[in-house]
């Protein structure tokens, strides 16, 4: 059955982009900008990703979850050795996976540890490729808001 127009101002009323709140119920996907917000959902239901480059600080490496719900992209040159790994705003609950490439400096050699949150799976490299130039990259996910992390990793030719 189709749905007239009367139908669908009787559900909607008059929705505008100042009306509109996207604001789910664990703050994720906050936006006042619908055509933004929009982008962004279609860029979920089709599988695209940003990719988002860090920058470690006093041996810490932080990835942000803010604003992404499921699956986010990280990029990395390490300058430093990396001695804690922080995950930040994450989801509350449900799957949330992570993929970051990790690039060793001209001068390689650096190290990367991982939290003991984080849990191999089995054939995965435990440590990151070492030579100058080296791209490691590290895929992660959990189903438990994050208490677990499985991950793969592996260097890349």
């Amino acid at each position: 059955m189709k749905n007239s127009s009367a139908d669908f101002d009787t559900v909607w009323g008059d929705v505008t982009a100042d009306s509109v709140s996207l604001i789910d119920s664990s703050g994720y996907f906050a936006t006042d900008d619908v055509e933004s917000a929009l982008q962004d959902l279609a860029k979920q239901a089709f599988h695209e990703f940003d990719v988002r480059s860090v920058a470690s600080s006093s041996g810490t490496l932080t990835l942000s979850f803010q604003g992404y719900r499921h699956r986010t992209v990280f990029t990395t040159t390490l300058t430093e050795n990396v001695s804690t790994l922080t995950l930040s705003s994450l989801p509350a609950s449900g799957y949330i996976e992570y993929e970051l490439h990790i690039t060793q400096d001209a001068t390689g050699g650096r190290t990367f540890a991982l939290p003991a949150s984080h849990k191999a799976l089995g054939g995965s490299d435990t440590a990151i490729a070492s030579a100058a130039n080296a791209v490691t990259v590290l895929s992660a996910c959990t189903v438990d808001g994050g208490t677990t992390w499985r991950y793969a990793m592996q260097e890349s030719a």
